[in-house]
C-alpha cells in the first residue's frame, strides 16, 4: 500500500484490490478528517461513504491498470470548509455503478443507496480504463431539502 500524506485538508491512498483494504482506507481517512476539525457527524458519514465505495471497488471492479500496478483502487479526498469531496477510482467492472433497488431478502446491492442516503451528492465519471465514483459529504439536516 502506497500513500501520500494529507496536506491542507487533502489526501490520497493507493489500495490493493482486496477486502483488507477497506479498514485501511477507513483508518487513513479518519485520521486525516479528525485532524481537519470536521464535526463527528461529517467524519462518520465520510467513513460510511468510503466503506461502501471501496468495498464496491474491490468486490465488483477490475484493478486500475489491469492489475499491473501495485494499487488496484485509488482513494482521494479533499476537505473544503465543512465538506469532504471523496473520489474512489478503479479499473471498471462488468456493470456501470448505479443505484439499485434490491429485494428485501437480498443481502447485496445497497452500497450506493447508503451513499445516496448520507452524501450531499454523488456521481460516476468514466474514463478510458478507469471509473471514479465521487461523493460530497457535509453537514445537512435530515428534514431539510438537499442540494439538487
Amino acid at each position: 500500500m502506497n500513500h501520500a500524506a494529507p496536506t491542507d485538508g487533502a489526501g490520497a491512498i493507493e489500495l490493493t484490490s482486496t477486502v483488507g483494504s477497506v479498514p485501511r482506507a477507513r483508518h487513513h481517512i479518519a485520521e486525516s478528517l479528525h485532524g481537519a476539525g470536521l464535526t463527528p457527524v461529517v467524519v462518520e458519514n465520510a467513513l460510511i461513504v468510503v466503506t461502501e465505495l471501496v468495498t464496491n471497488a474491490v468486490l465488483h471492479a477490475r484493478p486500475l491498470n489491469g492489475g499491473t500496478a501495485p494499487g488496484g483502487v485509488s482513494l482521494r479526498w479533499t476537505v473544503v470548509g465543512e465538506t469532504v469531496m471523496i473520489d474512489v477510482t478503479d479499473g471498471g467492472g462488468a456493470e456501470h455503478p448505479r443505484l439499485q433497488q434490491p429485494a428485501t431478502a437480498e443481502d447485496a446491492g445497497r452500497g450506493l443507496a447508503i451513499v445516496d442516503a448520507v452524501a450531499l451528492e454523488w456521481g460516476v465519471r468514466t474514463e478510458p480504463a478507469a471509473v471514479t465514483v465521487h461523493a460530497v459529504v457535509g453537514p445537512w439536516e435530515p428534514d431539510a431539502p438537499r442540494p439538487a
